[in-house]
């Protein structure tokens, strides 16, 4: 190569603000090896989570295309800003609403996807040659750590990565402090009504969420499981914790959750994100969980037996958590649902 070449290449690097990449490839969660050459600057992100990270990184600005969840963001503002610039909306969260012809348009030189919820749009991609990584469908939270750092690599931001991972880890060693007075509670925490009751179970973010925070989750089976209420009633939960944002009372009660007996909390729509995005929100599910057992749970030490017609139903409260102006302190000093069903994530 020509010393004038070598220049050129040289001067390209710096003006363009990242340094030059060599080829690398990238494991994604379904196993696949994909080759990289070049930092990514036309992304598509098809998850809200995914976005999250994407911003808690500091690479938002390289999205030219998002799901409608993400563009509705209110983690750091995100949905207003990727509006702001023009980002496009290329259809909503899970893989049927997702539009391939619009995401083509944008000539993205790399897709974010989800494997749980975008799996079965693999085939397209590659049919038109579009480069694809596939993060996972969390089962603990090392997969949601592992996805920040692919991420971080993906865009020669490991060390921002690294850092958001410590801050996560250290806000859930401080969230089982917190609810020291609650270790040993056994929680049930409800995804959807959709055909049946969806429970977060083993194998899932939500089972080491509440293992690492001194709780036990009531729920015996494999995934994310629909279960009807005979099971739950086995189960014999502490408190039940209703996680779905399309929740109607009158499906909360025609699932007959209201006659076990136990508090029952409805989680609101903003405390929801934090619980069930696999990402930079984990930092806050810790204080989600205990402003819910509070709630439920504020007289679990009377003797009073609570007969079903007596089961406490309470809808949550905005927590002051969620002011913007701590939010974005605490973000920038640190920092799809699941498969079959229809919760964003």
């Amino acid at each position: 190569m020509s010393k004038q070449m070598c220049l050129f290449m040289a001067i390209f690097v710096v003006l363009s603000g990242l340094p030059a990449l060599a080829e690398q490839q990238v494991i994604d969660a379904l196993g696949r090896s994909v080759t990289l050459t070049a930092y990514p600057r036309r992304v598509v992100s098809l998850a809200p989570s995914i976005t999250e990270i994407l911003a808690s990184l500091g690479v938002e600005s390289s999205v030219v295309g998002a799901d409608s969840f993400s563009l509705s963001s209110w983690y750091m503002d995100i949905g207003e800003r990727l509006k702001s610039r023009g980002v496009v909306e290329v259809g909503g969260y899970w893989w049927s609403t997702i539009s391939v012809e619009k995401i083509l348009e944008l000539n993205p030189d790399l897709i974010l996807a989800d494997r749980g919820a975008h799996r079965q749009l693999l085939e397209a991609f590659e049919a038109y040659n579009l480069t694809v990584v596939y993060l996972g469908s969390a089962r603990s939270i090392n997969d949601v750590y592992n996805d920040i750092y692919t991420v971080g690599l993906i865009f020669n931001k490991t060390g921002e990565a690294e850092n958001l991972i410590r801050s996560i880890e250290s806000t859930l060693q401080s969230g089982k402090e917190l609810l020291k007075g609650y270790e040993g509670v056994k929680v049930l925490i409800v995804i959807d009504f959709w055909q049946g009751i969806w429970v977060a179970g083993k194998a899932t973010f939500i089972d080491d969420l509440l293992a690492r925070l001194g709780l036990v989750n009531a729920a015996v089976t494999i995934g994310w499981s629909v279960v009807g209420i005979e099971a739950i009633t086995e189960w014999n939960p502490d408190i039940v914790i209703v996680a779905c944002p399309y929740a109607s009372q009158e499906a909360v009660e025609q699932s007959g959750l209201p006659q076990l007996g136990k508090p029952l909390v409805l989680l609101n729509t903003t405390e929801v994100d934090v619980l069930m995005r696999p990402g930079p929100l984990l930092a806050y599910a810790p204080q989600v969980i205990y402003h819910a057992l509070v709630q439920g749970l504020a007289n679990r030490t009377t003797t009073t037996p609570r007969t079903p017609q007596q089961a406490p139903l309470v809808t949550s409260a905005p927590l002051e958590l969620y002011v913007a102006a701590p939010l974005v302190a605490l973000v920038s000093g640190v920092i799809g649902y699941y498969v079959g069903l229809r919760k964003k994530r």
